[in-house]
């Protein structure tokens, strides 16, 4: 029941400035992780042991959770706002591609299939984060009625 509560109240706060609150920690994540990925393989930091997988899953977990909330809460593209939860995984998905491709060319760095599957379930799982704090909110508006 808390975690609700804190997912209404980061509800509220996305809304009441989206630039500070949205669109600029996704803009400076996504150049986060695309500096992270082009770091050579011998130069990786590691983090508390983490394996790659689960540094692959948390990281797009962030990515598909502010995305699909920024998506989901802008006003000039209605179709995005109405669909956001697909178009999040569409995008999240086609990086994830693109940038696996692109360690291709990164000094011990190499395409792995399983990287992608991790991305994809770490999106999903911050897709579905997104969802079930924009229900409760909405659950919790007509409540309030």
């Amino acid at each position: 029941m808390r975690l609700v509560s804190y997912g209404i109240r980061l509800y509220k706060l996305f809304l009441s400035n989206r630039g500070m609150f949205l669109y600029l920690p996704l803009g400076l994540y996504w150049l986060l992780i695309f500096i992270l990925t082009s770091i050579p393989g011998n130069h990786i930091p590691t983090i508390f042991g983490t394996s790659d997988k689960l540094k692959h899953f948390g990281a797009y977990l962030v990515l598909a959770f502010l995305l699909n909330f920024t998506l989901y809460i802008q006003k000039k593209f209605p179709l995005l706002s109405k669909k956001s939860m697909l178009f999040t995984f569409l995008i999240t998905t086609f990086y994830g591609i693109i940038d696996e491709v692109h360690q291709i060319f990164i000094p011990g760095r190499a395409f792995d299939w399983w990287d992608l599957v991790a991305d994809g379930l770490g999106s999903l799982i911050g897709i579905l984060l997104v969802k079930v704090i924009i229900s409760e909110n909405l659950n919790s508006s007509k409540k309030n009625k």
